[in-house]
């Protein structure tokens, strides 16, 4: 035999060696899954002898493609079609399983971005697998990443498909969370989105009228989806997006003492800011107030507001805030003035105005400001409200607060015994109770004047906030109130509970509106009969001025009704007096 045919004999010998050899290895690995149906391993064992795949490593999203066409093909019914597929899935998840146990299968399988297709099913991590093993969405389960569109944008969908998984426990939201990523995702590739940071509104319009001609019923749930995305591409962004459409303050860890727990400010809008150059310099002057200013957030984005709104009036007049001149100013002023603002709130829009000028000539946008609000400034008077509740009101609800939740039951004390804010009662941590010698006292973080306030409180309720903090096992730092997440509890989520139990205890026979700020208004009131100074009663309420202190006491309307009823209490003030029988003087 000639030599050159008897090395290919040794050549063919050894290579039909290799695959019995590697075909051994592969029915080993794939017995050792432990799954029982015998069957459905035999036909895989053959689909992948026919692919010449030897490794279940080698199995992915792809092949389980094939291998569907493949029965598919032999006529297998739907049922059998979906047990094969199954079997093959469960052979995967094993091996990953498996291979998770070791350093090397972790990097190989490690979740991370590729431009691939990701299959849910085959995650490393085994509790996710779980959370998808009943779903038969694909649109839920295959994430392609190998779409033609702009990498940052594919990377942005990623890291919120991670969140979503993270965040929600419920199976049918997380559901509707990826359903709707989903489609967001492809209306991005077909309008060539680039960066989800830089959505217009009009690109947010135009994704509704998708999803409608689409036949997407509940649209604005697949909407919130677009918020969620901007907001994770935001925080997980490399550097900080200036220029983003909508910045998250979440990203900045600004100091919490700046922040307003119990109804936190999430969000700053540029978007309704349409001319580039008016959005560069809104921008700009609030990434000086959230860096340098150190005022509360609270403060900063309702003098913003004024900005934006004044901004969104000089784009209608086709001008931009550097053209902006004193005749502009005058009729944005006659402007807020026919819409019959009260004087205080025109003052601060007019204000926030001049701030955001004074800006522009100290960056040198402008060389100076172009106008004097000072000529526009209207007068403000005091303006007292007469908001105290009556006294058979919160007898009432005195009365039958036992029916109330007893976290309500709380902080409805708070505000009628010591008159805080609903945002301070929200706030309270485990350590604001003390006592000092036999008084009772509370520490107060005042969010609205960045500082602590300590007052005295009644016996009675220091002793049911003991029981209350130990019962709940509450720690020193905690908050006292909670929301879902352990954070403060919110100032809305407390007053929507507060109108819903009175209302079915009802109080005043249902027709009581709860307003958290009236109490603040009784405490007031009633030290001031009970002859407490105005300076007493300023420090208690923890203001800065005694004008401000004046506004909450209702007392002129009872002060006038003693003083008359003093005064015509003496025999010679009677109005009667006159009218007796005979006198020439009566008229």
């Amino acid at each position: 035999m000639p030599v050159f045919m008897l090395q290919q004999a040794e050549v063919q010998t050894e290579t039909k060696e290799a695959n019995e050899k590697r075909q051994q290895l592969l029915v080993e690995e794939i017995n050792a899954s432990g799954i029982a149906d015998a069957v459905a391993l035999n036909r895989l064992k053959e689909f992948l002898r026919a692919e010449a795949v030897w490794r279940i490593s080698d199995m992915d999203y792809p092949m389980r493609v094939r291998y569907e066409k493949y029965l598919n093909r032999l006529n297998y019914a739907k049922v059998s079609v979906r047990r094969y597929i199954k079997v093959f899935d469960l052979v995967k998840q094993h091996e990953i399983a498996q291979q998770m146990k070791t350093l090397a299968g972790k990097q190989r399988y490690q979740w991370k971005y590729q431009n691939t297709i990701l299959f849910l099913p085959y995650h490393p991590d085994g509790d996710i697998v779980k959370q998808f093993a009943v779903t038969r969405q694909m649109a839920v389960l295959v994430w392609d990443f190998k779409k033609e569109c702009p990498e940052l944008l594919k990377r942005q969908v990623f890291d919120t498909l991670n969140k979503v998984i993270d965040t929600y426990k419920n199976r049918n939201m997380k559901r509707n969370k990826l359903l709707a990523l989903q489609n967001f995702y492809t209306f991005c590739t077909q309008h060539q989105i680039e960066d989800v940071g830089m959505l217009e509104q009009s690109q947010i319009d135009l994704f509704e009228s998708w999803l409608r001609d689409a036949g997407v019923s509940a649209t604005d749930k697949h909407l919130s989806i677009i918020g969620f995305c901007r907001r994770i591409s935001f925080e997980n962004a490399e550097r900080i997006p200036w220029d983003a459409t909508v910045w998250y303050l979440e990203r900045f860890h600004l100091k919490m003492d700046r922040m307003n727990e119990s109804n936190p400010v999430g969000s700053i809008s540029f978007m309704e800011i349409q001319h580039p150059d008016n959005r560069k310099i809104a921008q700009a002057y609030m990434k000086y107030e959230l860096g340098i200013t150190g005022q509360a957030i609270s403060t900063i984005t309702r003098r913003y507001l004024c900005i934006r709104n004044f901004l969104e009036f000089l784009e209608q007049e086709g001008l931009t805030a550097t053209e902006c001149t004193a005749l502009h100013i005058k009729r944005y002023a006659k402007l807020l003035l026919e819409k019959q603002i009260e004087p205080k709130g025109y003052n601060e829009r007019l204000s926030g105005i001049g701030h955001f000028y004074k800006f522009m000539e100290v960056r040198q946008y402008i060389k100076r400001v172009p106008f004097r609000l000072e000529y526009h400034m209207q007068k403000v008077h005091p303006v007292h409200h007469d908001r105290s509740v009556e006294y058979e009101v919160y007898m009432e609800i005195l009365q039958k607060l036992y029916k109330f939740p007893e976290h309500l039951r709380c902080m409805f004390l708070h505000l009628w015994c010591v008159g805080l804010r609903a945002s301070e009662v929200c706030t309270l941590k485990g350590n604001a109770y003390y006592r000092q010698g036999d008084d009772c006292w509370i520490q107060v973080y005042q969010v609205k004047m960045k500082s602590y306030k300590r007052v005295p409180i009644p016996e009675g309720l220091y002793q049911i906030m003991e029981v209350y903090l130990k019962r709940h096992g509450i720690q020193a730092d905690s908050y006292i109130f909670q929301n879902a997440k352990g954070g403060a509890f919110l100032y809305q989520t407390f007053r929507n509970q507060m109108l819903k139990a009175c209302e079915e205890n009802r109080i005043i026979n249902g027709e009581y509106l709860f307003n958290s700020h009236d109490y603040r208004h009784t405490v007031a009131t009633m030290f001031y009969d009970n002859q407490v100074s105005l300076q007493s009663i300023r420090d208690y309420l923890g203001h800065t001025y005694d004008e401000m202190t004046r506004q909450y006491i209702d007392y002129m309307p009872r002060k006038l009704a003693e003083a008359n009823e003093e005064f015509f209490s003496h025999k010679e003030n009677n109005l009667a007096a006159c009218l007796k029988k005979g006198d020439t003087n009566a008229e």
